[in-house]
């Protein structure tokens, strides 16, 4: 009883921030700042979704648009990427040894561990001599070399519950270390490359300081749209646009929901 109770309470603090923003964006410029607040009881206000996709003002009639399609583009090709790379990366650290490979471990993860500031400063200058500046490659470029020590990590993890015997079967029956990725590895961890492409999306979806600073003028991502709404004095407007941009997030969540469960929970359980 008491543990359902601190469950409940845990899911309300993590949950009503993403309930008031979304009434928020239903609400007219006088509930959102009634005092006390409207939490539950107020007028519904659609008109506001409506300058989000049609807005005649700073912006473009498809901006919005424009801006999802962004964000898809970057979220999507570097968690591809990160994973495609990943996979390789996880088993050679998995299967193979090799000399100071724990060494090697500790530096991926320190290197997830390295401040953005630290690295976006100077890729900026090698992606002005490269013409990588404003261009969905550069952005992709960068959101995968900050999403594959983890995913390397994760990858790993789920690799070493494999048994090695089953990769030296393979292996005296003739199957190469490609066909044993493609036809044992891969089909056996599913669930956690849905739990890594997943991981690499949300941070790519929601990554700020690289797009910004890579992204100048033609490419701009949903947290730096966001950034920028900040200038309009509209909270109705910021909560709609907001509400929109974590549904994609949220679907994608809901559509490998199985997956990302069970990969969250593979090696937790041992026999």
């Amino acid at each position: 009883m008491i543990r359902k109770f601190l469950a409940s309470i845990v899911a309300l603090i993590f949950f009503f921030p993403i309930y008031y923003l979304i009434t928020s964006s239903f609400k007219s410029k006088i509930d959102i700042f009634f005092l006390p607040p409207k939490l539950f009881i107020f007028d519904i206000d659609f008109s506001v979704y409506e300058k989000v996709f049609v807005y005649s003002g700073v912006f473009t009639s498809n901006f919005f648009v424009s801006r999802i399609y962004d964000s898809l583009i970057i979220g999507v090709g570097s968690s591809t990427l990160t994973l495609m790379i990943a996979i390789y990366s996880g088993y050679c650290l998995s299967r193979i040894s090799f000399k100071f490979r724990n060494f090697f471990i500790l530096g991926i993860l320190t290197a997830r561990m390295m401040p953005l500031m630290a690295i976006a400063i100077p890729i900026y200058f090698v992606y002005g001599k490269l013409n990588l500046i404003d261009t969905y490659t550069g952005i992709i470029l960068i959101h995968t070399f900050i999403n594959l020590p983890l995913a390397v990590l994760l990858l790993k993890s789920f690799f070493d519950e494999i048994p090695t015997q089953i990769d030296e079967n393979a292996l005296i029956d003739g199957a190469s270390r490609i066909k044993i990725i493609h036809k044992i590895i891969i089909p056996s961890t599913i669930n956690g490359l849905a739990v890594t492409f997943i991981l690499s999306f949300i941070f790519s979806w929601t990554e700020f300081i690289c797009a910004l600073m890579i992204g100048q003028m033609n490419i701009k991502t949903i947290p730096v749209q966001a950034s920028i709404l900040k200038t309009i004095p509209s909270w109705d407007y910021m909560a709609a646009f907001t509400t929109v941009s974590i549904i994609p997030v949220f679907l994608l969540i809901l559509l490998v929901k199985n997956h990302f469960v069970r990969g969250l929970t593979l090696g937790s359980i041992k026999e």
